[in-house]
């Protein structure tokens, strides 16, 4: 073995040591309801839906705790965004509830659940070319009558939305222009602009370089200091793991595990759900678990 092999070794020996020891197999990976007096933000109860005759979620149950972060994590065709959009409202099952703070979903009129709930889809097309101040201005038509001009306090929730995503200097951009992460940053600011107890978002980093990533999590853990239930879907196990107060593990509609970072994202799930071998390890500075995969040696260098 040469120098450089050894170097190798020594880095995968070190990386190994660091990994999270195995779970006691006593110990369960909660899908328990909240414990007794806790505020429910978010209720899925007996859920069930399904594309043409194909169930996806059958008899799906969740509870959401007012002020929770719930990172939701799982490989493609787990359900994610079918999810996101049954509790926003944009579907509905065919059978069992979806409830806002104890209230049914679909008995609440469209500008009541938008008062409650905010969502921030992965894609955001857009028909016609909008200036980004009246895209934000949109998140304010749950507060305004049919043909009401908006007043100042629209205008200062719109204008604090854009300075809160570091996205002021686009105001007076047209909709269509600006980038792909520029444009999720305003979407961003339209849902906050709303002023949703409950903010939902698709992928919501998917589309940014990695200093607006960092800047998207930390308004998300701001906002979630202040009060405010973020549900995050995302393909990123590792900022999940790192911002999330909970997270849910999907597979194909079922609910493998939902708790905290350490008992999910684990080597063990990782291979069971996502089929991948990984080595999962402490983040130097929080402790939370992060995810790599294992690495391989390059061809001819043997």
């Amino acid at each position: 073995m040469n120098g450089r092999d050894k170097g190798i070794e020594g880095q995968r020996d070190r990386v190994a040591e660091q990994r999270i020891p195995a779970l006691d197999p006593s110990i369960p990976r909660s899908l328990d309801p909240l414990p007794a007096g806790t505020r429910t933000a978010i209720e899925l109860s007996g859920l069930s839906f399904g594309y043409g005759e194909k169930l996806l979620f059958a008899g799906f149950n969740l509870d959401v705790a007012s002020g929770d972060f719930l990172g939701i994590i799982g490989p493609n065709g787990a359900g994610k965004s079918t999810l996101l959009k049954l509790v926003a409202g944009l579907l509905k099952p065919s059978q069992g509830a979806v409830r806002i703070g104890k209230r049914d979903l679909h008995a609440l009129a469209r500008r009541e659940v938008a008062r409650e709930v905010g969502v921030v889809l992965q894609e955001n097309p857009f028909a016609f070319d909008y200036s980004v101040r009246d895209v934000v201005m949109m998140g304010r038509n749950p507060y305004l009558r049919r043909f009401q001009s908006p007043g100042k306090r629209d205008r200062d929730a719109v204008n604090s939305a854009l300075e809160f995503v570091d996205a002021a200097f686009l105001r007076d951009k047209r909709i269509n222009s600006i980038s792909a992460g520029e444009r999720q940053r305003v979407v961003l600011a339209r849902a906050l602009a709303q002023e949703p107890g409950i903010l939902m978002l698709d992928e919501a980093t998917s589309h940014l370089d990695i200093a607006h990533q960092q800047l998207i999590a930390r308004i998300l853990s701001q906002l979630n200091r202040q009060g405010k239930t973020i549900v995050l879907l995302s393909h990123d196990l590792n900022l999940a793991a790192l911002y999330c107060s909970r997270i849910l593990l999907l597979d194909r509609g079922k609910a493998v595990a939902c708790d905290v970072p350490e008992r999910v994202i684990t080597a063990e799930l990782i291979r069971n759900v996502y089929g991948v071998d990984s080595i999962v390890t402490r983040h130097p500075q929080t402790g939370r678990p992060q995810v790599m995969l294992p690495g391989e040696q390059p061809a001819g260098s043997g």
